[in-house]
């Protein structure tokens, strides 16, 4: 029984997202409204901020039959998050075109970049306790090997490189869209060949193609949703049992990284994102607790790490890996609510100042 008690934390975590879940009537039809608006996209953000917290912990413990795989999970709630991103930029530049593009890295930019340089003067600080000096040198080093100060904000990183990617895709393609996708698959393409030539770990890259594919998904999203609205029904078995079979392959047969992985990871990651988008399609989901997490999600991927490295090798010892999962959950959470709070005040002021300058 002590084995399997952490397989609590999955179950409430599936109460959670089911909490108040409706389902598209007729069942027949699809929800083509609602099923990637900004409160959507923010439950599932929220889900999968906490998918990707267990993904960490699962890493620490050795107990349970559900929760070790959320181990081999991990690049799928990513892939998630990396298709959310490629499809909200695009979907707006579509709409919004030359007024987005207008100051577009002075607007996106500091809504990544200022949480995660105050995650990461509060993680000095800690070191600071244990004599142990961070510079800015060793900060470079770590990145330049495929390291990172902040433990596991590579996502971060990524996404910081792809906003200023995206920007330059805007200024030389303008609204050929088609042109946008091609050029953002070969900087995808020497993306990946930088990473693998400079040995970084394959999660730099192996979910990143998601990006792409959120871009072509708002890019093509009516075309899309038609054919969707005529074959959803044959189509989702097929997406959920060719996922669950590769998946379990992938499993069973984890090897080093080769051209031969990254496709089927890649495939893998592409038929999770479309199970969700298919699920979301006929069910909506929506709660109060999805919504309180999917505002902290970047929060929570920000400060994770360390809690996790606190709680998990130093400091404190636990002999309970439930209690060691619950203590991280909590702790990352309230941190998380208080960076907030702290980042929506800064970035209220430093709209106001972009609003002054006219940008």
């Amino acid at each position: 029984m002590n084995s399997i008690i952490i397989d609590i934390l999955p179950l409430l975590l599936m109460v959670m997202l089911f909490w108040g879940a409706k389902l598209k009537k007729p069942l027949s039809s699809l929800n083509t409204e609602n099923y990637l608006t900004y409160d959507t996209s923010k439950y599932y953000r929220g889900f999968f901020a906490i998918v990707v917290v267990f993904h960490h912990l699962s890493k620490c413990t050795e107990t349970g039959i559900v929760f070790p795989f959320f181990y081999y999970s991990g690049y799928l709630a990513v892939s998630y998050f990396f298709f959310l991103s490629g499809y909200g930029l695009q979907k707006s530049y579509i709409v919004k075109a030359d007024h987005y593009r207008k100051g577009f890295l002075l607007k996106r930019i500091p809504s990544v970049l200022i949480p995660y340089i105050i995650t990461i003067v509060f993680y000095w600080l800690l070191e600071l306790t244990r004599d142990n000096h961070l510079s800015l040198k060793s900060y470079v080093y770590a990145i330049l090997h495929g390291r990172t100060i902040l433990g596991l904000s590579w996502y971060i990183i990524t996404i910081l490189i792809f906003y200023v990617i995206y920007w330059l895709l805007m200024v030389i393609c303008s609204n050929r869209y088609f042109l946008m996708i091609t050029l953002a698959v070969i900087w995808y393409i020497f993306y990946m060949i930088f990473c693998i030539k400079m040995g970084y770990g394959g999660y730099w890259f192996n979910a990143t193609p998601l990006l792409i594919v959120g871009m072509f998904w708002a890019t093509y999203e009516s075309n899309i949703l038609e054919l969707l609205t005529k074959i959803h029904i044959s189509i989702v078995p097929a997406i959920w049992i060719s996922f669950t079979g590769l998946f379990l392959i992938e499993i069973r047969n984890a090897s080093f990284f080769n051209l031969s992985n990254l496709i089927k990871t890649l495939i893998i990651a592409v038929l999770f994102v479309l199970g969700v988008l298919m699920f979301s399609l006929e069910v909506q989901i929506g709660n109060r607790a999805l919504e309180f997490l999917g505002n902290i999600s970047l929060e929570i991927y920000l400060s994770q790490g360390i809690f996790i490295e606190i709680l998990s090798n130093r400091c404190v010892y636990f002999t309970n890996e439930l209690l060691l999962c619950i203590t991280v959950l909590s702790g990352t959470i309230i941190f998380s609510y208080l960076l907030h709070i702290i980042l929506q005040f800064i970035l209220k002021k430093y709209r106001i100042m972009l609003h002054n300058l006219k940008v």
